[in-house]
């Protein structure tokens, strides 16, 4: 039994901080794909606090057929959609529990010591990757972004998303087509 079932099975059986542990283990790579998906740092907050909501009221349907942080991948991809089609972010109920559960992706991954070129230069080139994420549609930003940015595996993404092993291959691949289009100026320097 692996240490994500051990915490499930406790936190089923009423173990809060069974829960608070999985919460720990797993924020940064909900918050992550949240971030990735809905292109926002205020509303990969919100998905990421909606997701554990509803991890916690759920958590006694979770059957174990996948792994834990597969379940969660699933239901923040279908948060972040939701949201993000219903622009209804501001009627998502918040909870005081959750606030701290994330820390902000810029805060743990800005370069330290960088000088301010680099920064500028960094920034634009990020802008560029976003607005051509942005060009790709729902399915092939969703599997794009969980195979290259969260580095899951074609299996892993199958199980979340549940669709065919092919389509998800053939979708990252053509993700892959239409971003390499859209960069293609970047040829040289990437």
């Amino acid at each position: 039994m692996d240490k994500d079932t051990e915490l499930v099975e406790q936190a089923k059986n009423g173990d809060l901080t069974a829960f608070r542990r999985l919460v720990e283990k797993h924020k940064r790579n909900v918050y992550y794909l949240a971030y990735d998906l809905t292109g926002s740092r205020e509303d990969a907050e919100d998905v990421s606090q909606e997701v554990f909501i509803k991890a916690f009221r759920s958590l006694k349907n979770f059957r174990g057929d996948a792994k834990f942080s597969s379940w969660l991948y699933r239901i923040t991809v279908n948060t972040s959609f939701s949201l993000k089609s219903s622009k209804s972010y501001s009627t998502m109920k918040k909870s005081e529990s959750l606030d701290d559960i994330i820390d902000t992706k810029t805060e743990m991954t800005a370069p330290q010591n960088t000088a301010p070129e680099k920064k500028v230069e960094s920034g634009f080139i990020q802008r560029n990757i976003e607005q051509a994420l942005g060009k790709l549609s729902k399915r092939e930003r969703t599997i794009f972004i969980m195979r290259n940015f969260n580095e899951m595996s074609f299996d892993e993404i199958v199980k979340v998303l549940k669709i065919q092993p092919g389509t998800v291959r053939s979708t990252n691949f053509k993700a892959l087509q239409k971003l390499r289009k859209e960069l293609a100026f970047y040829k040289d320097e990437i």
